[in-house]
């Protein structure tokens, strides 16, 4: 990951790199709604990957929107459905809200 990455946020919620993400967040907690060049947020990807403690850490802000979209459409709902095993992710998000 490159440290001078503006999306630095995505790629450490996509890796499953809790701690640096927590580490990005204390210094910077709107890094969680920054959208990428896909207008993905770290949700999306931290879901995507069945991080699910990222997704805790990310759903946390008091910000957050269980139902905002991806560039395609998708919610963090809708990816954490699709996935094998993603069962933790849908309580999740049910837990915050999400349609």
């Amino acid at each position: 990951m490159e440290e001078t990455s503006k999306f630095a946020i995505h790629e450490a919620a996509r890796d499953g790199r809790t701690l640096v993400v927590e580490s990005l967040l204390n210094a910077n907690p709107k890094l969680a709604d920054r959208k990428d060049d896909d207008e993905r947020l770290p949700i999306h990807w931290a879901t995507s990957y069945n991080h699910l403690d990222i997704a805790i850490l990310l759903s946390a802000g008091k910000n957050f929107d269980p139902d905002v979209q991806d560039g395609s459409g998708w919610t963090p709902l809708m990816i954490a459905v699709s996935l094998k095993e993603g069962e933790e992710l849908v309580k999740l998000f049910l837990q915050k809200g999400a349609d």
